[in-house]
């Protein structure tokens, strides 16, 4: 039996039975950070009396967490019709102030691909008050792409998660936070089915039970046991859902680290691996973290495109440091000016050959590792998205395309074409000559 510790202010909690990686840390249940949740749980709004009869979520599982909230799969309880929703409880010190901001200005007449927000409110809890925010259950972008897709499918999700990256800078809205985790497949028939159906699909929760070894002044604020998430889409799959029905379509999550362009400028959080160069040499060289803005996001963008086609990540095991800077300018093919003085003061750096030359024969040793591992992409086809994804990741921000420009290049456009659609299948694949359902707008 093994324990772990946390800390809430004064008081040194321990807990028996440490939970695998697959749950939340125990150390965020304290004052300020998650609200405590049980399966069965029915959250409402703090407001008024009529509020309260109509909107009323109940707890069914967990769908995940992140480093400011969880997230839960609960019914709607206020509806005459049977609805599942996501339901994000965002930790009490949490600033949702930003992210409920983005949201108003994002006009729903116009929206595509990009994450709906149904419902927001308070929830007062014993560490604190929680903003909860309720949206569309959505599916796991990767299983997806594991499941097997046609490279008209792929383009078809490519083209989507352009035109949902260009639906928020058209409105001032920067992602800052763009990868493959915060893209999300729609799920439209899950409403159809009952709730015995899917919890019994995922069987017992395998609950680690929250037993505090002794006494606090802090343990009201503790769950009762930690609960490791469910993947909707599997379920789906698993029945014939929309992993199978193919064209699928996308939508952008997670806007609580998005910032408004004409905001003050706010420091980033990219991931190493999908971070523009620009944000990523303060990080190595300064110790800072420079904002995101729009030209960050199209290197995001980018990078999550290659992820989409190829399976694999543009640059593997990424952290901030000079080797992935290294990487960077080799596949650029240029160190920029403002570099170069830190660039001369580094072994690493200055004994690398750097030069276009050298960045098309990066390129071309990628594709070739690409191809041994998938014959399926045509030589012209791999070619053309190529040519997008290099137009893209410049190491100069001020060359890189706005995201409506990108909307026109060739191999994104035909993703709307009305073409012959080869769809891959898990049992084998058949044709198409009409539109493809719930075409783009």
């Amino acid at each position: 039996m093994s324990s772990s510790a946390i800390s809430a202010e004064t008081d040194q909690i321990s807990v028996y039975w440490e939970p695998d990686d697959n749950v939340e840390d125990i150390e965020h249940y304290v004052p300020g950070g998650f609200h405590p949740i049980k399966l069965g749980d029915i959250l409402q709004p703090l407001s008024s009396l009529s509020d309260q009869v109509r909107r009323r979520y109940r707890i069914l599982h967990k769908l995940g967490r992140g480093a400011f909230a969880t997230v839960w799969f609960a019914e709607t309880l206020h509806r005459s019709s049977q609805r599942y929703v996501a339901v994000k409880v965002c930790m009490a010190d949490a600033d949702t102030g930003q992210e409920d901001a983005i949201y108003c200005r994002l006009s729903r007449k116009e929206g595509q691909h990009v994450m709906e927000l149904l419902d927001s409110f308070t929830l007062q809890g014993p560490n604190g008050v929680h903003r909860v925010l309720v949206h569309n259950v959505l599916g796991n972008l990767t299983e997806a792409i594991r499941s097997g897709l046609g490279v008209q499918q792929i383009r078809r999700i490519c083209h989507q998660l352009v035109q949902g990256v260009a639906f928020l800078h058209r409105h001032g809205v920067v992602h800052g936070d763009l990868h493959l985790g915060n893209i999300g497949v729609t799920l439209p028939t899950l409403d159809e089915y009952p709730q015995r159906d899917i919890l019994d699909h995922f069987g017992n929760p395998e609950c680690t039970i929250v037993l505090p070894t002794a006494e606090s002044s802090h343990l009201q604020g503790l769950p009762a046991y930690l609960v490791p998430p469910i993947s909707m889409g599997s379920f789906l799959s698993s029945n014939g859902g929309p992993f199978l029905e193919k064209p699928m379509t996308i939508e952008i999550m997670d806007l609580g680290n998005a910032t408004f362009v004409d905001d003050t400028p706010q420091p980033s959080c990219t991931p190493a691996a999908v971070c523009a160069p620009e944000i990523l040499f303060e990080r190595v060289a300064r110790s800072t973290d420079a904002p995101a803005t729009k030209a960050s996001d199209i290197w995001s963008l980018a990078c999550t495109l290659y992820e989409i086609m190829f399976g694999s990540r543009l640059f593997h095991f990424a952290a901030q440091n000079d080797a992935l800077l290294g990487k960077m300018a080799k596949l650029c093919g240029e160190v920029p000016a403002a570099w170069q003085t830190y660039w001369a003061s580094r072994e690493r750096l200055r004994n690398l050959a750097v030069s276009p030359e050298s960045a098309d024969a990066e390129w071309m040793y990628l594709l070739d590792q690409r191809s041994q591992i998938d014959s399926t992409l045509t030589s012209s086809d791999v070619a053309e998205f190529v040519s997008l994804l290099r137009s893209m990741l410049r190491i100069d921000p001020s060359t890189r395309p706005c995201v409506e420009v990108l909307l026109e290049h060739p191999w994104l456009s035909r993703a709307s074409e009305r073409r012959t659609w080869l769809l891959s299948h898990d049992e084998g694949s058949y044709e198409t000559t009409a539109d493809p359902p719930e075409a783009d707008q």
